[in-house]
């Protein structure tokens, strides 16, 4: 199988409030929403995301070093987010890499327009791209998993495609999300030289599926993409081939 590789190769989005706060309406004097304007769709999008942010930290556990492992169980969807700040203005990237129990293998990525679907196989899907970290949501796969007999790993990777940031300026996470619970994962202890990081494995357990923190950092490779230095790490087996995506518009 031939997948696509780049030629090149959030600690939480900051997210800025409106004046005076936005968790909670200014009181209503007379009729509803006399006397004021509606906030702009993107900081109304900003405020929702914060919402739902600081929800998750409620209910989150994190995945350390001392404690890396968890079971998600099975059905239900799988959600692996990924956020770093705007502030870097990098392209990064949010892929997984898939082994299904009949030895097929397959990628979810930006590149190549592989985003995979939900309701179809892969039964994994990338939500968009975000070139620049503006997205309050950052980027997100989903697995379906009441497909997940079909699943015998997952591989949930990220690499900086662009930008002239080093990886650990990038203040990026990841949060696993599952019937099981709510997952977090820093990627706050990048080496200098990182081009990427193996975030977290799941794999089957015979009734669904576990999740382990990896943090496994990659430097980049006079030879070898950045894809192909996971693969080899995690003898997953894959050929690759180089692309480039389109030039960013505006």
């Amino acid at each position: 199988m031939v997948a696509d590789l780049s030629s090149d190769g959030r600690e939480r989005k900051t997210i800025r409030l409106r004046p005076g706060g936005a968790e909670s309406p200014a009181r209503q004097t007379g009729a509803p929403g006399a006397g004021q304007q509606p906030p702009p769709a993107a900081d109304a999008a900003r405020e929702a995301a914060e919402r739902r942010r600081r929800a998750a930290l409620a209910k989150e556990v994190r995945l350390t070093r001392a404690e890396p492992a968890a079971r998600l169980g099975g059905g239900g969807l799988l959600q692996v987010n990924l956020n770093w700040s705007a502030r870097a203005e990098a392209d990064v990237d949010l892929c997984a890499l898939a082994e299904f129990t009949d030895g097929t293998l397959q990628v979810v990525q930006a590149l190549g327009d592989a985003f995979g679907r939900l309701d179809a196989w892969p039964y994994i899907a990338l939500d968009h791209d975000d070139r620049s970290g503006a997205s309050a949501d950052g980027e997100t796969l989903r697995v379906n998993l009441d497909h997940h007999h079909l699943f015998r790993r997952l591989l949930f990777f990220t690499y900086l495609y662009e930008g002239s940031v080093s990886f650990r300026e990038l203040g990026a996470s990841v949060t696993v999300s599952g019937t099981a619970g709510t997952f977090r994962i820093l990627l706050d202890d990048a080496p200098a030289t990182a081009a990427g990081c193996a975030v977290a494995l799941t794999e089957s357990d015979g009734t669904g599926l576990t999740v382990r923190r990896e943090v496994r950092w990659f430097d980049g490779h006079p030879e070898l993409g950045f894809h192909q230095l996971v693969d080899q790490a995690y003898g997953f087996g894959l050929s690759w081939t180089r692309m480039d995506k389109p030039p960013r518009l505006g």
